[in-house]
């Protein structure tokens, strides 16, 4: 029985409110402006936000999936009393650690591994010329750590990878700017630190990311090659995949005592490798942007803040107008709850149109910014407003609307029925 009066009453409360709010049109507008520039700010602050971490995670996925970088540095965290200058004094990983793992326990854990390292030089075709290419030389098992996607070709094999061969999987972008077209290319060559390269690849078109972490820029090449024709290998790293049914937590420690057996550390002494896994990039980019969404919303609330001012003043000149009626319905027997009622639910109806005409905006605008994007910068970055992010803006309406209308309908809740209905 309760139940069907409270129904009622939402429905009594609610019809009235948009009759009140259809009779004063203008001020109705003006209130819903101020919300909705409020909820704009708050639900476009949080879209960019989440758009731009979703963007940087998937970015950092592309690194590969359960994967473990033995690398000489530390990609985060770390501990304040490891100078930096110990990191920098640390050994490079080295290819032949590769197969000191391989003979040690923890290889029965592993799925696959790669050594990987990079250079920076000239590369030149017939009459085009691209400075400072990134040639990263991988092992050939990368391909069973990274699911790689090529438009043509294919990827070098162990035979070619053992063999130091000059071939190269080049990425679209290089293709382009070499040659043209990035169809067509396989046999055909190119030059890099003097010598004569064969293309047997080319990776399908990644596009830009927030973090460069892709192949399109890249030419790849076997790591014997690599370091046949050039010395450098200061960046250089080994890709650790486990299996599927392992997990990189549970290798993790299994690797740090294989890696300490190889380098033969000392049980006292302290490691001279990091182990370093996706998460914590993961992680560490998720610690950030709860910061950031925190800034965000304390700048947009400064915004629904002035829209909750507006919508109060309105509530009190709409209590002030309807002073007699109220009086009147509190004669007939109008309790003091549903004329509270009443009023919260008509600021709340206000806020709540006034927030989806904002997220409506918020929309339109990653709809847009998503279009000039595409053709204009043509990254791969994407605006996404989530429905997390709709709900958010709709919570925040909602509540605005109950702070700012509580004074005024509990005023409206109080008047005395005789005083009222003399009120002009």
């Amino acid at each position: 029985m309760k139940t069907r009066l409270y129904i009622r009453l939402l429905y009594e409360s609610l019809s009235m409110a948009f009759q009140s709010l259809m009779g004063n049109k203008l001020r109705s507008v003006l209130s819903v402006l101020g919300i909705t520039i409020g909820i704009f700010s708050i639900v476009l602050v949080f879209t960019l936000v989440d758009s731009l971490e979703m963007n940087i995670k998937k970015s950092v996925q592309s690194l590969g999936k359960d994967v473990i970088y033995i690398d000489k540095w530390q990609w985060v965290g770390g501990s304040n009393d490891y100078p930096w200058w110990k990191y920098i004094n640390r050994p490079t990983a080295r290819l032949s650690e590769i197969r000191a793992i391989r003979e040690q326990p923890v290889n029965s854990l592993i799925e696959a591994m790669s050594f990987t390292s990079s250079e920076n030089t000239t590369i030149k075709a017939e009459d085009k010329t691209i400075e400072n290419t990134t040639i990263s030389g991988y092992t050939f098992e990368f391909t069973k750590i990274e699911n790689l996607e090529i438009s043509e070709g294919r990827f070098f094999n162990e035979f070619e990878d053992n063999n130091g061969r000059p071939v190269a999987v080049i990425g679209y972008n290089i293709a382009k700017g070499l040659f043209d077209t990035e169809k067509n290319l396989v046999g055909r060559k190119f030059s890099m630190f003097g010598k004569q390269v064969e293309i047997i690849g080319v990776f399908k078109n990644q596009g830009d990311n927030l973090i460069n972490i892709d192949f399109d820029d890249r030419v790849v090449v076997p790591i014997r090659f690599l370091q046949y024709v050039s010395s450098g290998t200061e960046d250089a790293n080994i890709i650790v995949k486990a299996k599927a049914n392992v997990g990189v937590d549970a290798i993790y420690e299994e690797l740090r005592g294989s890696m300490r057996n190889v380098r033969r550390l000392k049980p006292a002494e302290e490691d001279n490798f990091s182990l370093n896994k996706i998460s914590f990039l993961s992680d560490a980019i998720g610690e950030f942007f709860q910061v950031v969404n925190k800034f965000g919303l304390i700048i947009g609330l400064f915004s629904l803040l002035v829209g909750g001012f507006g919508v109060a003043n309105i509530m009190f000149v709409s209590v002030k107008e309807r002073t007699n009626i109220i009086g009147i319905q509190k004669a007939l027997g109008a309790k003091n709850e549903f004329i509270l009622f009443h009023f919260l639910t008509e600021a709340v109806v206000l806020s709540i149109l006034g927030g989806l005409f904002g997220i409506l905006l918020t929309w339109g605008v990653a709809a847009l910014g998503n279009l000039l994007i595409e053709n204009m910068l043509e990254s791969g970055f994407r605006l996404v407003m989530t429905w997390d992010n709709f709900t958010t803006g709709i919570l925040y309406a909602s509540i605005i609307g109950l702070v700012a209308g509580i004074i005024p309908a509990h005023r409206a809740s109080k008047l005395v029925p005789v005083e009222a209905i003399r009120s002009k």
